[in-house]
């Protein structure tokens, strides 16, 4: 049985700790990303779960041993992907622990528009006895999702019990399952343009960085909402921001800003915060009492095939190339 040194930020059970132990793993276990970078114990690691914030070359030139890397969320754009493969250094991610979570969180957004939620909060907090104008239904709405992974299917699954038509897009326009139609990049505008819902689910790449520009905003009908859940640079910030102050579109939910993804958090001074059409929440998408249950699982099946030197078994292997 191999002797195996993790590093983690990522709070395992006890269950789990057990079982590590039973699988020649030692897992050693850090409050903070900060305390692993300072830890010694990093020169002889086998392996790390922590953020892709921390996993940045620096750290890694001095972890001699590594072999695995895991980040327990779903973007890994941060990570120096090309340094890592020229070290043969396995990169795994959370991916298919967002679906349930993120999905939910995209239903409760979408409702909120819909039923004019920011508006019944802010008429209960001055005690009004008045109902918001403009309410909607779900019923017989577009929705459009960029993207047809493990999130927009699950959302695409839910939007179903509502009776709303949905459309994707992948690379391949390959059908896919809960999706009415399935489009490419190439038919983009055309499926802006029937959008009632845009839901951005996408991974942040070269090809998908300022992807929805003043272009693709100016296919989309006034009266559409934009919900991004993934990387707020998938669009052109300055233009999504004109069209929501200008109702070049009807409104928003955003979980993800530029400057958050920059500093951590969205500044007091953004200007988002002053729109009216526009819900901003912290990006908290994948949120929820399950999200331990399902990231558990991934960290443990992949603790075990490293464990046992099946690495072709291990499981959200990432493409170095890709970026995904």
């Amino acid at each position: 049985m191999m002797d195996i040194k993790l590093l983690s930020t990522y709070k395992f059970s006890a269950e789990d700790m057990k079982e590590m132990e039973k699988l020649g793993v030692r897992a050693l276990v850090f409050d903070t990303g900060e305390d692993l970078t300072k830890s010694d114990e990093v020169e002889n690691a086998d392996a790390i779960i922590t953020n892709h914030r921390v996993l940045q070359k620096e750290l890694l030139e001095r972890c001699k041993n590594l072999k695995w890397i895991h980040v327990p969320h779903i973007g890994i754009e941060r990570l120096p992907m090309q340094y890592l493969k020229k070290r043969n250094i396995i990169v795994t991610n959370a991916r298919g622990t967002a679906g349930v979570p993120i999905s939910e969180h995209i239903i409760f957004t979408m409702l909120m528009i819909a039923r004019k939620g920011r508006h019944i909060i802010e008429n209960q907090i001055a005690h009004k006895w008045k109902g918001p104008r403009g309410v909607f239904n779900l019923y017989g709405k577009v929705t459009g999702l960029l993207g047809t992974g493990d999130i927009a299917t699950e959302t695409a699954k839910r939007l179903k019990a509502f009776g709303m038509k949905t459309l994707g897009i992948n690379t391949t326009g390959s059908p896919v399952e809960y999706f009415d139609e399935v489009y490419t990049i190439e038919n983009l505008n055309e499926f802006l343009s029937q959008c009632d819902f845009l839901v951005c689910t996408l991974p942040l790449t070269e090809k998908t960085e300022d992807l929805i520009g003043e272009e693709q905003l100016n296919c989309m009908k006034k009266t559409a909402y934009i919900i991004n859940i993934a990387r707020a640079a998938i669009f052109d910030e300055k233009a999504l921001y004109d069209y929501l102050k200008n109702g070049k579109i009807a409104g928003a939910a955003l979980d993800v800003f530029v400057d958050e993804f920059r500093l951590g958090y969205l500044p007091e001074e953004s200007p988002f915060w002053d729109l009216d059409n526009v819900i901003v929440t912290p990006h908290m998408a994948g949120g929820g009492d399950l999200w331990d249950y399902f990231s558990s699982r991934i960290i443990m099946k992949n603790v075990k095939y490293f464990s046992e030197n099946r690495f072709d078994e291990m499981i959200n292997i990432r493409d170095y190339d890709k970026g995904y």
